[in-house]
């Protein structure tokens, strides 16, 4: 393998971590920061949970403010790049008020982070936003939580949005990837575009029979031929977390039409609190949203690697246009922890 000359580490669905004691896949993280390489860490949304940021004064302030500042703590002392961009969490879950809490969120990290700019896009705006990493690598990320967001969301100049309209957001898109055709491209966002797991519609016989672990492991409480009517709706119909969702399907379409034209293009995204690696019309989808939660996922048809454990994926750009895709977990045994797929991307 060729040495690398930038690694990307994506952490994704990291609102969970331990609060009052370390953190298994933060402090795995800050292992695999101390590389000799150039690099940068993206954390894919979903910076806190349950409901992002609240106001000063709410019961949940002390608590999101905590998970925030254990996120400094743990790249305070890195040299390298840090990005955060949004989750639907980090928007309230999608509710009518969740600009104002984005908008929190990104005052408070950026404050935290010395008033640098490392929440894209910014203002709460739907991007494209084009960073440029060296001659070889560009970074742009997408605001996907805004495409399904409840109330309002900032469009157009007056809102200091580069995207005037949703058919201007796909025309940028289109023209920064084009733009850095010669390089690799990797876009980042929060939802995913394929997956196989529970947002993806993917479900086990288990989610028919006993269809509140969907959302709590343990609630086994049988309900037999009506338990199936939430997966189905799930898959077909779709939460608006889900990638059937009407309004993200809207996005997804659009995307996949875009990325097509550009093979070897690589997407990464949370959401999905496992890891996956998809190969699909050239281009590669990454999942890394294991950094709080693990749940159900399998391999599917277009699917080249999938596990249920906490971790994140590593990309190794290299100086010959290769990238290599790691994906690693934490391992009780050794604090370095455990790499669990490679795989040269095409």
């Amino acid at each position: 393998m060729p040495d690398s000359v930038f690694e990307v580490i994506l952490v994704g669905d990291s609102g969970n971590i331990s609060r009052y004691k370390p953190d298994p896949v933060l402090s795995l993280l800050t292992k695999h920061l101390a590389t000799p390489n150039p690099s940068a860490v993206i954390f894919l949304g979903d910076n806190v949970y349950p409901n992002g940021l609240p106001e000063k004064g709410d019961r949940l302030r002390a608590d999101a403010e905590l998970v925030l500042q254990k996120h400094h703590e743990a790249v305070k002392n890195y040299s390298g790049k840090v990005i955060f961009i949004s989750g639907n969490h980090d928007w309230n879950k999608g509710k009518d008020d969740g600009f104002d809490y984005v908008i929190r969120q990104e005052k408070y990290i950026e404050k935290l982070f010395g008033g640098e700019n490392v929440y894209l896009p910014s203002r709460g705006c739907p991007g494209p936003k084009e960073v440029s990493v060296n001659d070889e690598l560009t970074i742009v990320a997408i605001n996907t939580q805004w495409w399904i967001q409840r109330g309002f969301r900032p469009i157009g100049a007056k809102d200091g949005c580069s995207a005037g309209s949703e058919a201007e957001f796909f025309t940028l898109l289109e023209e920064m990837i084009n733009r850095n055709k010669n390089k690799k491209v990797l876009v980042v966002g929060h939802y995913p575009v394929y997956s196989y797991s529970l947002h993806g519609g993917k479900f086990k016989f288990k989610h028919h029979l006993f269809p509140l672990t969907i959302y709590r492991k343990k609630a086994f409480m049988p309900l037999p031929v009506v338990g199936s009517l939430l997966p189905l709706y799930r898959k077909y119909i779709g939460a608006p977390e889900d990638l059937s969702h009407l309004r993200f399907r809207t996005l997804k379409k659009k995307l996949k039409t875009i990325f097509a034209n550009h093979p070897n293009l690589i997407y990464a995204a949370g959401h999905e609190h496992n890891l996956q690696h998809i190969y699909k019309n050239q281009v590669n989808y990454i999942i890394s949203g294991a950094a709080s939660k693990s749940t159900y996922v399998r391999k599917g048809k277009y699917g080249k690697f999938a596990l249920a454990a906490k971790g994140f994926f590593k990309l190794k750009f290299t100086s010959n246009q290769k990238t290599v895709a790691e994906s690693w977990i934490v391992d009780e045994f050794d604090e370095n922890g455990k790499m669990v797929y490679q795989a040269e991307l095409d």
